[in-house]
């Protein structure tokens, strides 16, 4: 045997239909007696895991995701605040490096300037041994030093020493780096990465004299990829990649998979601000830049490959396994605790369950105990009628009495009157025996009218009678079948007769009625009693509520009943006036077609 504790809430307001007064938050058992082939299937394995899913997921609300968010929110900050250092760290390794670039390229300006500006220059430089030699004095300093020259007021280039043989007089009047030279005020030039004269990737830094009488102008050719490898050696180029672009974007200077010389940078550093940073969908990876003092160029740096590897979303590896761990480890004890949680549940439930039926089962029997006086009536007729008719037929069996007979007596029919009256006393005490007892659940289709009958006729009808209260049966004929249990039916109409009964202690008319609702069937049982006071009808349907003396009732009835009803898809309701009688309506579903 197995219980199930149902709870029922009645609706405070609205759906009432005709006016009725709902009963309010009433809460009662309903008992279900399995048999024992699918008690152990259908029972507790079922409702275990329905009650183990429903408290694993509320563990998971309350303390699963909680945590989760939080974490969410903490790798959230942890992301941005990672990722702003990660962007000051890049500005400041920019700017570091295009300063100590940008003191490279001074000090290169510086070199050549000292060179021309040696009292010795304008003797000896212009022969190939002079120049020669303050090329190797050049290229003590810095090694990217390729060549040497030197350019008349003509453009001509007067004097060379390098690696290239010019084969005929080059003149560099039209070139914009002279041109741009002698007309300003600088003293010194950096041209862009060109080609020139040897079709090879180059750029030319140039001075002029302090005192220009003679027009002069010292040019020497910088190696792109001797400075490409001098990027490398800066301070934080191991965790970037750096070349250097014009305003244009074009790569002047490139390190290993930065791009290519001439080619378009992927960005193209804004001039408004000398120094930044710019993260983006429009960019593959975090800039930073800053711009050179010496030249219109700027220095561009971005992160590394696999610098600041992370296990999730910038998440550094260790960290992440260490959350991972901890989730897992927290999914087991909400696991173990759902799983004890719900076994320690269903344990209660069945011990509540198991008290809730024994309920049930009392108030059938404090119902039996109230309909003990008119079951005895009932037997008690029929065994009149037998013992009478046994003494007739014990009177026939007297010879005396036999010699004044002038008819013989009819035995059959004696027989006949016995054997009905005994089967007589079967069927009520089998009804009554159906009330009581136990049974499982059986949910089939029964006509209400029959169920009715039986109560108002078998159970019911002597009592009736004698308590001088008239039954009157208004039932309409469209009513259908409904799917109920017969013998919860039965203790419902019984525990709403036996209340309006009570309630009319001197006699009076007892009205069962039924009638179609829409898609619902009314059950109203009215009678002319004493009624109750609004107080006492809020309080109807509690479970151990009664208005009858100490002892006369155990308040279960109603209860019960309005249970068995909810439990079958129905509702009920209750409105009585004072001195004039109640109305208690029970609405059950038609069957679905």
């Amino acid at each position: 045997m197995r219980y199930e504790v149902v709870t029922y809430d009645y609706p405070r307001q609205g759906g009432v239909p005709d006016g009725r007064r709902p009963i309010l938050d009433v809460r009662a058992a309903v008992v279900v007696q399995d048999s024992p082939a699918t008690s152990a299937v259908s029972g507790g394995d079922q409702r275990y895991r329905e009650v183990f899913w429903h408290t694993l997921g509320r563990m998971m609300l309350l303390y699963f995701v909680p945590l989760l968010l939080l974490a969410a929110f903490f790798h959230i900050q942890y992301v941005r605040l990672t990722r702003e250092s990660r962007r000051a760290h890049l500005e400041v390794i920019a700017e570091q490096q295009a300063k100590t670039f940008d003191l490279f390229l001074r000090e290169r300006l510086a070199n050549l300037a000292n060179v021309i500006n040696d009292p010795e220059f304008p003797r000896t430089g212009a022969s190939e041994s002079g120049l020669r030699a303050f090329l190797a004095e050049l290229q003590e300093m810095s090694d990217a030093f390729v060549d040497l020259g030197v350019v008349d007021s003509r453009g001509d280039l007067a004097a060379y020493v390098g690696p290239v043989d010019y084969p005929e007089l080059v003149n560099y009047r039209d070139q914009d780096w002279y041109r741009a030279l002698l007309a300003g005020d600088r003293q010194s030039v950096i041209t862009e990465v060109y080609l020139g004269f040897r079709g090879r990737p180059h750029f030319t830094i140039a001075v002029k004299p302090l005192r220009n009488d003679t027009g002069q102008v010292l040019r020497s050719t910088l190696s792109p990829e001797w400075l490409s490898n001098y990027l490398t050696t800066l301070e934080g180029a191991s965790e970037v990649q750096a070349a250097v672009v014009n305003r244009e974007g074009i790569l002047q200077v490139t390190t290993a998979g930065s791009g290519e010389l001439f080619r378009d940078s992927l960005f193209v550093p804004p001039t408004e601000s000398n120094r930044g940073s710019v993260t983006g969908s429009a960019f593959p990876a975090q800039y930073a830049y800053a711009w050179l003092s010496e030249t219109p160029w700027a220095l561009v740096v971005m992160s590394a490959p696999g610098q600041g590897a992370a296990g999730v979303a910038g998440l550094p590896g260790g960290t992440f396994m260490i959350m991972l761990a901890f989730f897992l480890l927290m999914g087991v004890v909400i696991l173990v605790r759902a799983r004890f949680l719900a076994g320690q549940q269903v344990a209660v439930q069945r011990h509540e369950a198991e008290l809730s039926g024994q309920l049930v089962q009392a108030a059938k029997l404090a119902s039996v105990g109230e309909l003990a006086a008119g079951i005895a009536h009932e037997i008690n007729n029929p065994l009149a009628i037998i013992a009478e008719e046994a003494g007739l037929l014990k009177d026939s069996l007297d010879p005396e009495l036999d010699e004044d007979d002038e008819e013989p007596l009819d035995l059959q029919e004696h027989v006949d009157i016995i054997h009905e009256a005994v089967f007589r006393c079967r069927d009520i005490t089998r009804k009554l025996l159906t009330f009581v007892r136990q049974t499982d659940v059986r949910l089939e289709l029964h006509h209400p009218h029959r169920i009715l009958d039986d109560v108002l006729g078998g159970l019911l009808g002597n009592e009736l009678s004698i308590s001088g209260i008239e039954v009157v049966r208004q039932y309409d004929p469209s009513v259908p079948e409904l799917v109920v249990d017969s013998n919860q039916m039965v203790q419902v109409f019984v525990n709403l007769v036996k209340n309006a009964m009570d309630a009319m202690a001197d006699g009076g008319v007892l009205t069962v009625s039924t009638q179609n609702r829409g898609d619902r069937t009314a059950i109203m049982v009215t009678d002319t009693g004493c009624g109750m006071t609004a107080e006492q009808l809020e309080r109807a349907f509690l479970p151990f509520f009664t208005t009858k003396a100490a002892g006369k009732g155990t308040g279960l009835g109603l209860s019960v009943s309005c249970t068995i009803i909810q439990n079958l898809g129905g509702r009920c309701f209750a409105e009585s006036t004072r001195g004039k009688g109640s109305i208690f309506t029970v609405e059950l579903p038609h069957p679905a077609t």
